[in-house]
């Protein structure tokens, strides 16, 4: 859908971004998870995310045609980076158990990788030798 209708992934995304911060405010209590988001040392975190929040909001609001594609793109990339950014530094053990998370996934998707990539350069291969037969017997 991302690649398709990026402002209606970027609305979808933005509102369960919003719902995902609320969640949070709910379990430490609101005004505790506000005064952590606006603590010195996670004031950059809290601008930069909500920074490309309403930049998201506002591209796909306000931005058509190709550059608004690409604006749409890149404002919900920097979300998602900033959403990263606070799974690893707000929840405890962050950094060490997406280490853990992301080392078991490489292990359990390496196999499929490796096919695809196999798959793509046969698939690939295949055609080129199709184009060259193709363009020899034309001349």
């Amino acid at each position: 859908m991302i690649a398709i209708r990026p402002q209606k992934f970027a609305l979808c995304f933005t509102f369960g971004s919003l719902c995902f911060m609320g969640s949070f405010g709910i379990l430490k209590g609101p005004m505790t998870h506000l005064m952590g988001m606006l603590a010195p040392d996670r004031i950059l975190f809290t601008t930069v995310y909500v920074g490309s929040m309403m930049m998201t909001l506002y591209f796909t609001f306000n931005a058509g045609g190709i550059s608004g594609y690409f604006f749409v793109l890149g404002s919900s990339g920097l979300q998602l980076i900033a959403l990263l950014w606070y799974l690893i530094s707000f929840l405890p053990g962050g950094s060490a158990g997406l280490t853990i998370v992301l080392s078991a996934m490489a292990r359990i998707l390496q196999p499929f990788i490796v096919g695809c990539a196999k798959m793509q350069a046969m698939v690939i291969g295949k055609c080129f030798s199709m184009w060259m037969r193709s363009g020899s017997s034309s001349s």
